[in-house]
């Protein structure tokens, strides 16, 4: 035997089995586009259709890293729970079986002949439709041809007494569990292993216990990938790799002591197909662990949640949730990226509910108190823009560029309706305690009416980042609001013919009050029409 051949051989048959499913998962992303996104966002109502979610998200894109990575961006959105992704996870792990089937048929042969089908779809035609299928088959024929040279690569062990003395000793399961988990975790594919085990199984190298040991190692290698990428991570990502690890790891220990039982039902399955009696196992182990786990996912998810518990210390950013590694899905950071510019409204809204009574009637303690909340609507702004300037130095495509450029304008927005408040309000708020004047009881409740108004259209404006909500016509609302200001500053002019110490001074104060009011509903209209743009 020329082993450095061999080797050589073997390698890059796993490099192109492994090039392959990167091309072959590509093009299905591109071909499924953002519906995964929202049909997994919609199936996750219960552990159940959570379950079929992330099944059927896994079959169609075949990697469940992409899904989890869905399922990770969800929950710390706070568009789903974490319990919910249990069944997402559960049901990726049956989504992946489907490689395992695919490569199981022996259709290596025909490998040059689908590379070649591929390449022209996508090179001949213009059409995206065509072109993602053939990327698709383009992955799916090197994987094929990346299982036909590693077939070639082992064919000449048959013979070789030493490699089939080792193979004996692999009726220790132990070894076999070993053997999967660590090439699993170097080469970062199950499906790879999967794949190796198939070919070797189906020239006699490897008999089918020692088989189903290793491709149960391999589903213990994978965790590795799942824990490495979230290293670092928001909580979110790490929880949902103790999950990952916990349930494949649990599955092994109650498969253990029933290998020869699965060996001898999948012999009596597929008998003389030593391919699809390993694909087949895989098959196997993944629903039966499914099934068996979905009805624990409550007490399994409080565990988890036990093993990476919240940090007892207040976190310094106002948003940690927006994390980098969310970007890798720019469609979901751009969701994420919305739902906390409805978060910042919310907390701008506070400040614009408090401001204009404090303006009028508070003290000097309660401005300074306003101001400082300031600080923290500056800092979440801060936090989202950098979010979204990590978003655009992404490959996006006009659509998303769109959708950003609109994101940084509403952002901008809230952030003038604060400043409204807590700069010019409070300045003028605090000559009127150096001054020492007030302001009658009948302006107050007079300037309460319209800043209600103000406050609706922006509340209004606010929701539309947080709810697909249609935007409705406001025509009667914008007039009622522009009659309402007009009637509060006749009655302020019609003041000024008061005989008081100050008059002068008041009427300009409470003009300024005035006219904070109508900036903020000009700034909700405004924030509106952002919004109205996103959908």
């Amino acid at each position: 035997m020329n082993f450095t051949s061999q080797i050589i051989l073997l390698l890059g048959g796993l490099a192109l089995f492994l090039h392959g499913m990167n091309v072959m998962t590509d093009g299905l992303k591109a071909a499924a586009g953002s519906k995964m996104k929202v049909f997994l966002q919609g199936m996750t109502r219960n552990r159940w259709t959570s379950l079929v979610a992330g099944t059927g998200i896994t079959a169609v894109i075949q990697s469940s890293s992409v899904t989890t990575v869905l399922a990770v961006g969800f929950v710390s959105a706070g568009l789903i729970s974490f319990q919910s992704t249990l069944g997402i996870i559960l049901g990726a792990n049956i989504g992946t079986t489907i490689t395992a089937q695919i490569i199981a048929f022996k259709i290596t042969k025909a490998s040059w002949i689908i590379i070649a089908v591929g390449f022209l779809a996508g090179f001949l035609f213009k059409k995206k439709i065509i072109k993602n299928a053939g990327t698709i088959i383009l992955g799916l024929g090197l994987i094929f041809l990346g299982m036909s040279v590693m077939s070639d690569a082992t064919a000449p062990l048959k013979n070789y007494e030493p490699f089939l003395e080792l193979m004996e000793g692999l009726d220790n399961y132990i070894y076999g569990i070993l053997i999967g988990a660590i090439f699993t975790a170097l080469v970062q594919s199950s499906s790879a292993t999967t794949g190796i085990v198939i070919i070797m199984a189906s020239q006699g190298l490897l008999d089918i216990q020692p088989a189903i040991a290793i491709i149960m190692g391999a589903n213990i290698g994978t965790c590795v990938t799942a824990i490495l990428s979230a290293l670092g991570k928001p909580k979110a990502a790490m929880r949902v790799a103790v999950s990952h690890v916990l349930f494949k790891v649990l599955g092994v220990l109650i498969w253990f002591a029933f290998i020869p039982q699965l060996a001898h039902l999948v012999e009596n399955i597929s008998p003389g197909s030593e391919s699809r009696q390993v694909a087949n196992a895989h098959t196997i182990f993944n629903l039966a662990n499914t099934f068996l786990f979905i009805w624990l996912v409550k007490p399994i998810s409080k565990l988890v949640v036990w093993l990476v518990p919240d940090k007892k210390k207040k976190e310094e950013r106002l948003f940690p949730e927006l994390h980098d590694f969310y970007l890798q899905d720019v469609s979901l950071a751009l969701d994420l990226s919305q739902n906390y510019i409805a978060r910042l409204g919310e907390k701008v809204l506070e400040i614009l509910k408090a401001g204009i009574p404090m303006a009028l009637t508070g003290k000097e303690n309660e401005l300074v108190a306003l101001r400082n909340k300031d600080m923290l609507i500056d800092r979440g702004h801060a936090e989202i823009l950098t979010f979204l300037q990590n978003i655009q130095s992404q490959s996006i495509s006009k659509k998303q560029s769109h959708i950003l450029e609109r994101q940084i304008e509403a952002v901008n927005v809230l952030e003038s309706a604060a400043d409204v408040v807590t700069t010019s309000l409070v300045e003028a708020a605090e000559h009127r305690i150096e001054k020492g004047f007030d302001v009658s009881t009948d302006t107050v409740q007079r300037i309460a009416v319209v800043h209600n108004m103000a406050l609706e259209a922006f509340d209004t404006a606010v929701q539309f980042y947080s709810e697909d909500d249609i935007l409705t016509d406001d025509t009667l609302a914008k007039d009622q609001f522009k009659q309402g200001l007009q009637d509060v500053r006749l009655y302020l002019i019609d003041r000024l013919s008061v005989t008081a110490e100050d008059r002068i001074e008041i009427y300009r104060f409470e003009s300024e009050v005035l006219e904070g009011i109508r900036r903020i509903h000009a700034l909700a209209r405004r924030l509106k029409r952002k919004a109205g743009l996103l959908f």
